[in-house]
């Protein structure tokens, strides 16, 4: 029985990679990485859930990338990396507290 819940931090902007699309959203052998990385870990029967990270001004891109594998809305990323990890972090912790 899945009791994992994993957490794809995807909200940064990619600078240090160059270009003017983040590295997440870039395509590897025809598929954006982001997606590449949401289908890795559905393939896992250890994840319960999964939630992903994102910079909220790259929505569109978001969208575009795992468009048709139904996933919960993305989390809204903060103003570093550390703040987006708490910031999913949060929301799965959220969605785990007992009623």
């Amino acid at each position: 029985m899945p009791h994992s819940a994993a957490l794809i931090v995807a909200a940064g902007s990619g600078e240090r990679f160059g270009g003017a699309v983040p590295k997440q959203y870039r395509a590897l052998a025809g598929m954006p990485i982001l997606r590449r990385s949401v289908l890795a870990y559905r393939q896992s029967p250890s994840v319960a859930s999964l939630r992903v990270v994102i910079n909220p001004e790259h929505r569109s891109r978001y969208e575009a990338a795992v468009a048709g594998l139904d996933l919960p809305p993305p989390v809204a990323g903060g103003h570093d990396r550390q703040s987006s990890v708490r910031n999913g972090l949060e929301t799965l912790a959220q969605e785990r507290a007992p009623d």
